[in-house]
């Protein structure tokens, strides 16, 4: 009998402390409902963001001479890409640089072109988002050379700088220099259309000499081309050992049949 009631009791007792708890619970349960909303909407206003005030960079642009460093007077071409704008402006001495608001970072090409100078073309990443001016300095080159200055139709000129290797149409590191003042000549005289020729001596094979010929002016004529200078403007042709400016009877004449004429096809 004290078994039956003690188990009895025992169950009495849990049954009610299991109802008391749920009572007990229930406001907190609701309690914490309200607490994870809360926390909800807190972690959502922590992540509204502000948005800081756009910064608007005002890029200015100017021309200098390569070695004085003195400012210049000069032409500019700027293109925009992602703003799609073209500006096509005039810089004089004395008065203000050009300048135009940039609202985002954007790809920027400029075309400078400055009289007694060679003109500059570059393409440049403006990412100045952050800073209120921006000035881009371009740095001109003064023209120098005369060999190919005043060109006419018709005219015939010597690359006497030009070098292969051997009974090779590879191009020597040293012929840069003087292609690079060609290459030049014709970006700034965009109605400059030239003939390339290769020439060589008489020794060997007139038909090697032919395809050498051939080939070393179209090494010429691909390098301008890397360059950008179009195609249409650059003729090659080569003449192998038939057209010779010297007799091939001693090795300095010989050397100067072996050669790279240019002829002025259109000025």
């Amino acid at each position: 009998m004290n078994d039956f009631y003690s188990k009895t009791y025992l169950f009495h007792v849990q049954k009610i402390n299991l109802n008391s708890f749920l009572k007990f619970i229930q406001p907190m349960r609701t309690i914490l409902l309200i607490s994870v909303l809360l926390g909800l909407s807190y972690k959502g206003f922590n992540q509204v963001v502000v948005n800081s005030p756009r910064i608007i960079t005002q890029f200015s642009v100017i021309a200098i001479d390569e070695k004085t460093k003195e400012v210049l007077p000069a032409k500019f071409e700027i293109r925009l890409y992602k703003a799609k704008k073209t500006f096509k402006v005039a810089n004089k001495l004395g008065q203000p640089p050009f300048s135009f608001p940039l609202y985002e970072s954007d790809t920027v090409a400029v075309n400078t072109v400055a009289e007694g100078y060679y003109s500059y073309d570059e393409v440049l990443l403006a990412l100045c988002d952050t800073c209120a001016n921006y000035e881009h300095t371009v740095t001109m080159e003064k023209k120098t050379e005369k060999e190919f200055n005043d060109l006419k139709v018709n005219d015939v000129f010597t690359l006497d700088k030009i070098y292969f290797d051997q009974s090779s149409f590879n191009l020597r590191s040293e012929s840069y220099e003087q292609l690079g003042k060609l290459y030049r000549a014709l970006r700034d005289n965009p109605a400059l259309k030239i003939e390339i020729a290769g020439h060589t001596d008489n020794v060997g094979n007139a038909k090697i000499n032919q395809y050498l010929s051939e080939n070393r002016a179209k090494v010429i004529r691909g390098y301008l081309m890397e360059k950008g200078i179009s195609g249409d403007r650059l003729m090659f042709v080569g003449y192998g050992q038939t057209r010779p400016v010297s007799p091939n009877d001693i090795e300095e004449n010989r050397a100067k049949n072996r050669r790279v004429e240019c002829l002025v096809l259109a000025k």
